[in-house]
């Protein structure tokens, strides 16, 4: 019997709300609100002087080649080196496999992300507008010297290809100038990019300031009034001024918070509660999590700092730092409550208070950055804030924390919002999904909201519980409330796609691309349609209308060519496979198609390497393992085959390839009475499998049970397979 190939089948996730729930009918930002940043400079000359030296005011800048630090880095897991290199006044990005015979990859480096008082990320921009991460961070505490970007000290991390959201850009830059319904799709900077956040973070839209100035006989208090100074609001108000940014419960899977519904990305405004804008989220009390220390927990941890809870409102953020400009001396501040502290018996004579009180820390999620810990405490004999840490990561709805997501507090809610907002905190990064459906699904019934963002978080939540058909009810109620949301249409056609309903997936999803022809997901999920339905030209046009779209989107590289081997193009599949692995070099799939491939030509050592990569990379990957299975199979390396075979059988028991390929695996070593288990297991997963009858018929046949052997090989003699038919038939004549 003829081994057979896996075709590669990517699975496109669904997307989940993030720190900014999905919108599309928000409320704009009125650009024309906002003043030009320089402007702010003609009247006050010397705050803008002194602000620009701050973190703040260097967050975010264009790149030159003086940017180029150190060596070479070598990354051991993911077997890669990277080298930033100046040259012709740019910076670049080169980047090495350590294998052999692998073609290095270059990118410019248009941006720095931070203000290097830390660390200093940096930036590519596509030439579709997108700003992608680089793999390697500048950390200060390493003299400046590369290390790993924060969740990329592992194999299989994003490499060049981790886009910037708006919502990164929301704490680390000004306002760029994209529409606020922009957030339903991929994030896109096609407009100018701001250099630093600027004077109206803090103060709010300042065009009106700008404007009042500018009238002849101006009174000063008109010119003041027309803009917000933070000292005029209440303490928790102005703390809520720098939360917004410096406020993060965590940025481990949770989620740390949800943009309201009706609100754009950019939209807040310092004047307004920080609540009416965004709502944060927390650990259940209890949970194990009480003394997490992250990178943007500067609010989250002075908020629990005895210091702050009785100093009767005394004890705000500008207590210890002026924002316009970089202050030191932090023991003035302290001196306002405990002046006569260092006089006392026991004391160390030491000015610092914060050295002692407020130790650097390394944190959770940045294990490169050492940190102020703003929990004002007394000394912790023994501890040992900056030892090295190793990089912790969760994969959402397994190793990500599991259990009931608490609203932070102050924040309180009450009405539809105190229902349908806490509800949707237990699905949106599945840490407790199960209860989180029936209460979200309970609370869209009573409260009926208007806003599609509701239904889609209850359509994601079912989807990935594997609950299709019901989440293309919720798909269509958020299609009901707003027809040309994009992220419930692209959804709603890979939801019946899964569902088994084609036609309404396909129009759908024509639809979707239509109406959004530069979505790259709508249109990959249009190929996956087509393929599924063996219309492969079809297929091949929307999976590269996708990499149009999206040249970083590997998925669509190997699934380009998968379709082009099934259309006997193997030099175009060639060419799709080698592009996913220059944008994805582990790629499973990418790899297991080229080793195919090679091996199909011959090329035995070539294809070996290929394949190893994609098994050593891609431990739970079913078609590395399969793939790499039926190369070795054709090599007659029938004990590793089985292995890998056993494998993807382990990774996914209704796969009616991989339950076939281990029978014929197990008939090859003539190891017959497994074969037959193997093959009963696929006629149970499909009774009219022509491929598994006539395996289970052979097996029987040569464990002398003639019997069965005949049952079951008459049946393959009637499959719809020629070449099934063929060898029934024929073994049929042999039985006595």
């Amino acid at each position: 019997m003829k081994l057979r190939w896996l075709a590669v089948n990517s699975m496109l996730a669904v997307a989940a709300g993030l720190m900014f729930s999905c919108a599309s009918t928000e409320a704009p930002r009125q650009a024309e609100r906002y003043a030009d940043p320089k402007t702010c400079a003609a009247c006050h000359p010397k705050i803008a002087q002194t602000y620009r030296q701050t973190g703040m005011g260097r967050s975010f800048r264009k790149a030159t080649a003086a940017d180029a630090v150190g060596a070479a880095f070598t990354h051991e897991a993911s077997g890669r080196s990277y080298r930033l290199e100046g040259r012709d006044g740019r910076l670049y990005l080169q980047r090495r496999e350590l294998r052999k015979g692998s073609e290095s990859v270059e990118k410019e480096v248009h941006y720095v992300l931070g203000s290097g008082n830390h660390a200093r990320s940096f930036l590519h921009k596509s030439p579709q507008n997108r700003l992608m991460e680089m793999p390697v961070n500048a950390y200060a505490e390493r003299g400046g010297a590369l290390a790993m970007s924060p969740g990329y000290d592992r194999p299989d991390h994003f490499d060049m290809r981790r886009a910037i959201g708006y919502q990164c850009m929301f704490c680390h830059n000004g306002y760029p100038k994209v529409s606020d319904g922009a957030v339903t799709a991929d994030p896109v900077f096609d407009g100018a990019i701001p250099e630093g956040i600027d004077c109206q973070r803090c103060h709010g839209p300042g065009q009106a300031h700008v404007d009042a100035a500018g009238k002849a006989g101006a009174k000063a208090e008109a010119i003041r009034a027309a803009i917000l100074n933070p000292k005029a609001l209440t303490v928790e108000r102005q703390i809520e001024v720098c939360a917004q940014c410096h406020l993060e419960t965590t940025s481990f899977p949770l989620p740390n918070a949800l943009v309201r519904m009706e609100r754009g990305v950019f939209s807040y405004d310092p004047r307004e509660p920080l609540a009416d804008y965004i709502l944060h989220f927390d650990h259940a009390s209890g949970a194990g999590h009480q003394d997490k220390f992250e990178i943007a927990s500067s609010v989250y941890r002075l908020r629990q700092a005895k210091c702050f809870r009785e100093s009767g409102g005394k004890l705000t953020c500008t207590t210890c730092h002026n924002p316009h400009e970089v202050k030191k001396d932090f023991d003035a501040a302290c001196a306002q409550c405990h002046g006569g502290i260092q006089a006392k018996a026991g004391h160390p004579a030491k000015k610092e208070c914060a050295s002692c009180h407020m130790p650097k820390r390394r944190t959770e999620d940045v294990i490169h950055v050492a940190v102020t810990d703003h929990r004002i405490q007394r000394p912790v004999a023994g501890a040992k804030w900056l030892a090295a840490r190793e990089e912790v990561h969760q994969q959402m709805g397994s190793t990500s924390y599991q259990g009931e997501v608490a609203l932070y507090e102050p924040t309180t809610l009450t009405g539809a919002a105190g229902e349908l907002y806490p509800a949707i905190a237990q699905v949106a990064h599945q840490s407790n999904l199960k209860t989180g459906i029936t209460r979200l699904m309970a609370a869209i019934d009573q409260y009926k909201p208007t806003h599609p963002g509701y239904y889609l978080h209850a359509a994601q939540a079912l989807q990935t519980a594997g609950r299709a058909e019901e989440s293309v009810g919720y798909y269509r109620k958020a299609l009901d409330r707003d027809p040309h949301y994009l992220p419930a249409l692209r959804n709603l056609g890979a939801a019946q796609g899964r569902a088994g309903q084609l036609a309404e997936a396909r129009r759908s999803l024509e639809q979707a691309t239509k109406e959004f022809p530069g979505d790259s997901l709508s249109w990959f999920e249009l190929a996956r349609l087509n393929r599924r339905e063996g219309k492969l030209a079809e297929a091949a046009a929307a999976v590269r209308k996708a990499i149009e779209n999206e040249p970083e989107l590997v998925d669509a590289h190997t699934a380009l060519g998968s379709i082009l081997l099934e259309m006997s193009d193997p030099a175009g599949a060639e060419k799709a496979f080698l592009a996913a692995l220059r944008e994805k070099p582990e790629d499973a799939e990418a790899n297991a198609g080229l080793g195919g491939m090679l091996g199909g030509r011959g090329e035995i050592a070539e294809a070996t390497r290929f394949f190893e990569v994609a098994a050593r990379n891609n431990a739970n990957n079913v078609a590395a393992r399969f793939n790499y299975a039926v190369f070795l199979a054709n090599q007659r390396k029938f004990a590793e085959a089985i292995v890998h075979a056993r494998k993807a059988v382990e990774l996914e028991p209704s796969n009616l390839n991989a339950q076939d390929l281990l029978g014929n695996l197990y008939a090859a070593t003539r190891n017959w009475r497994a074969a037959a288990e193997q093959y009963r297991e696929a006629i149970r997963i499909d009774p009219e499998s022509g491929r598994a009858q006539l395996g289970l018929g052979t097996a029987l046949g040569a464990l002398n049970d003639l019997a069965g052997a005949r049952l079951y090989l008459g049946k393959a003699a009637q499959s719809p397979d020629a070449g099934v038919r063929a060898e029934a038939s024929e073994l049929l004549r042999s039985i006595p």
